[in-house]
């Protein structure tokens, strides 16, 4: 990944903690802010400056994962 700009890190972060704060208790509890980092950077690094599609992306695993 390129080096992200200032802007770009403000987005990012705003974006985690967004998809942070959406998450449940208990899908907090089955995940770590650090996956979700983790998934959020992937999205970034392939392209996407969506701040909704990133939140998607972040949370959609942990989402999905509580689910089952």
């Amino acid at each position: 990944m390129d080096a992200l700009d200032p802007e770009a890190l403000k987005l990012l972060q705003s974006v985690l903690d967004e998809a942070w704060a959406s998450l449940s208790p208990d899908e907090r509890a089955k995940t770590s802010k650090t996956l979700v980092a983790s998934r959020l950077l992937a999205a970034a690094a392939a392209g996407e400056r969506d701040p909704t599609r990133l939140r998607i992306e972040a949370i959609t695993a942990v989402a999905t994962s509580a689910a089952l």
